[in-house]
């Protein structure tokens, strides 16, 4: 309850402002037309004056079902509300957690339910649905599959990637997902086995407009796009799902292919931003970019001017896991200027790797609110905290 009373009085503050700067006015003239919109991030920093270190802390991570309940499989979100321990920021579905339409409805209705029973926020539900070969929905519950990146690469068409986009979100959004981590902007500069036919084709130009419109299409159906896999994992000839992958290629290669489609998604507001693992030795020879401050402070937020979420690709692949503790990852991650932290190997330690360091001071609480406000922002802009 008191999440609402927060928003309520964050919007009863700014309204009595507004109302207060139009009596300063001689003439008092309202105009009809007149719509007042208060600013996500405004109410985001209100909401957050109720929250507790370890609330906020929460809010950075995004799980898996099983992170929550402790069993090796779960289809059915448990009676014992686990959000009332861990009000985690979201949580994703895979194959294993996917059974009918009914029962993944029953499950987002029980998250979220149990969220509002915890004094929470709704969380992201969210999935990988590319289209083409990367589509855990539809290949479980035997949906037709949305077109493959590539061939609408081929086609060049971006009423098709718009409709791949709109028909993914038609199915997702009834199911209670929020959330889908697509459009794939990476650039096919190179042999790229972990990309391969997943990327929209070789034209940067060609990439950054089949990402906006796909993007388009899953926003107006009501599902939030990330794009991914930043800065461009179209060079990449390694699996960061498999251990070390690196790439050597400037900054200048970079700004005419791989960083085209982000920049542009930037330009048109981009929600979200998957970090790669990968190491760009020429960015940064000592982290792998989703660790990099070079990278996502840097490059991403300084160079590029983005200001939205940013979230890592999966913590637990072993590009990660193999390198680095659960804990550490985690702490270098929003140190480099991650927002979101995707599915750590050890959910548990890392949380308290965050928490730790925002006692000692290594992370600060100017930092770790940063971060919070994005997501709480998103959140509020689509509507999963009224």
């Amino acid at each position: 309850m008191r999440r609402f009373f927060c928003l309520f009085a964050c919007a009863v503050l700014l309204s009595v402002t507004a109302f207060s700067c139009l009596a300063e006015e001689d003439s008092w003239i309202v105009d009809d037309d007149y719509d007042f919109i208060i600013d996500p991030r405004l109410q985001a920093q209100g909401v957050m004056r109720g929250m507790t270190v370890e609330e906020k802390v929460y809010q950075l991570f995004i799980v898996t079902p099983e992170n929550l309940t402790g069993e090796k499989q779960t289809t059915q979100w448990p009676e014992q509300n686990p959000l009332l321990q861990y009000p985690v920021g979201g949580v994703i579905l895979f194959g294993q957690n996917i059974v009918s339409e009914k029962q993944l409805q029953r499950f987002a209705e029980n998250l979220f339910l149990d969220a509002v029973h915890a004094d929470a926020f709704r969380p992201f539900l969210a999935v990988d649905e590319e289209g083409g070969s990367v589509s855990r929905i539809a290949n479980k519950l035997g949906y037709s599959f949305a077109e493959h990146p590539a061939r609408i690469g081929k086609t060049g068409e971006r009423d098709q990637a718009a409709a791949a986009g709109s028909y993914i979100a038609s199915y997702l959004a009834p199911l209670g997902i929020n959330l889908d981590f697509a459009p794939v902007a990476d650039v096919l500069v190179a042999q790229a086995p972990e990309i391969g036919d997943r990327s929209y084709g070789k034209d940067p130009q060609l990439v950054a407009e089949l990402s906006l419109s796909m993007a388009e299409g899953l926003r107006e159906e009501g599902i939030i796009p990330c794009y991914k896999h930043f800065p461009g994992h179209g060079a990449v000839g390694g699996n960061t799902h498999k251990g070390k992958a690196t790439v050597v290629r400037t900054l200048a290669q970079m700004e005419k292919a791989e960083l085209i489609p982000f920049a542009r998604g930037i330009e048109s507001g981009i929600e979200m931003i998957m970090i790669s693992h990968f190491t760009a030795r020429e960015l940064d020879a000592a982290y792998p970019c989703s660790l990099s401050e070079k990278v996502i402070g840097g490059l991403l937020r300084e160079k590029m001017g983005y200001d939205g979420v940013v979230i890592t690709d999966a913590l637990r692949m072993d590009a990660i896991s193999e390198n680095y503790d659960s804990d550490e990852a985690a702490v270098l991650a929003l140190k480099a200027g991650a927002d979101l932290l995707l599915l750590p190997n050890n959910f548990q330690k890392a949380v308290k790797g965050v928490l730790e360091a925002v006692e000692t001071g290594e992370i600060s609480m100017e930092r770790l609110n940063e971060s919070v406000e994005r997501i709480l922002a998103l959140k509020i802009r689509h509507g999963l905290i009224r």
